[in-house]
């Protein structure tokens, strides 16, 4: 059964272009506003500007590639970089932008653990669809 977190919860920053939201589980848990809240004060900081920089410019502007891109084009699975935090994140219609999950990066190239965070994001992203289309993602 879908445990539905209050809208407080879940909304990161509703700005003028884009409403960016922690994504939850059928059982409620925030994987992504989990790590979130394990992070320094100035880590945290750091991610809550990106996102407010991010919901605040239109649609279609290229961000910077140091705080903004895409991380699987395939699966439009893209990644919010403050610092040296990664936050996985995908679009829906409705503008708004669902953040998944998260994890430190240790190098230049992604590791296979690396990778593995990204698989997990397109099988949340694709949790998140599914849900929303049954009409169980949001409560009614």
């Amino acid at each position: 059964m879908t445990r539905y977190p209050k809208l407080e919860d879940v909304l990161i920053y509703e700005g003028q272009y884009f409403i960016a939201e922690w994504y939850y589980t059928e059982s409620g848990q925030m994987p992504a506003y989990a790590y979130y809240q394990e992070m320094s004060e100035t880590d945290q900081q750091r991610f809550d500007y990106v996102a407010k920089y991010f919901c605040e410019n239109r649609p279609g502007l290229m961000l910077p590639r140091t705080i903004y891109r895409a991380e699987d084009a395939a699966h439009k699975i893209y990644a919010f970089k403050p610092g040296a935090q990664r936050f996985f994140n995908f679009t829906t219609e409705g503008a708004k932008v669902i953040v998944t999950n998260a994890y430190r990066k240790h190098s230049d190239q992604m590791t296979k653990q690396d990778l593995e965070h990204l698989k997990l994001s397109a099988r949340y992203r694709d949790d998140y669809r599914k849900r929303v289309q049954e009409m169980t993602y949001y409560e009614n």
